[in-house]
């Protein structure tokens, strides 16, 4: 959003993903922050996703925390929350730490909509 104007200049909806809007969704504990390149490092904190997507809303890495614990102490509700995500170069981890990168391939059968699931393209 423009703090000037108060015009939107920029934003990304559950529906430009190819899923059901209800499913980009989180009341509390989320974030979007604008990277150097341009694109935008999302926190879904409440359900624990975190993804970057291009300015054009596609989607180029997504991470869902596998770890689950209890939401506070004494308390039933078991969660992956994610607080908050912050983008590091390799260059922060120490040199040897093992890393690597798959590519993240859109389920077309249930995100239609996604960018290379619509019909005829190339990588369908």
């Amino acid at each position: 959003m423009n703090p000037s104007s108060g015009k939107i200049v920029w934003q990304y909806t559950g529906s430009m993903s190819g899923v059901s809007p209800y499913t980009f969704y989180s009341s509390f504990i989320s974030s979007a922050r604008r990277l150097p390149n341009g694109n935008t490092l999302i926190d879904e904190g409440q359900d624990g996703r975190l993804f970057q997507v291009t300015p054009s809303g596609e989607i180029v890495w997504e991470y869902v925390s596998p770890f689950f614990g209890k939401s506070m102490p004494g308390d039933d509700y078991v969660t992956n929350q994610v607080y908050r995500a912050q983008l590091v170069d390799y260059d922060w981890a120490p040199q040897g730490t093992p890393h690597q990168e798959t590519a993240v391939m859109p389920d077309c059968d249930i995100y239609v909509a996604a960018p290379g699931c619509h019909p005829g393209s190339p990588d369908k």
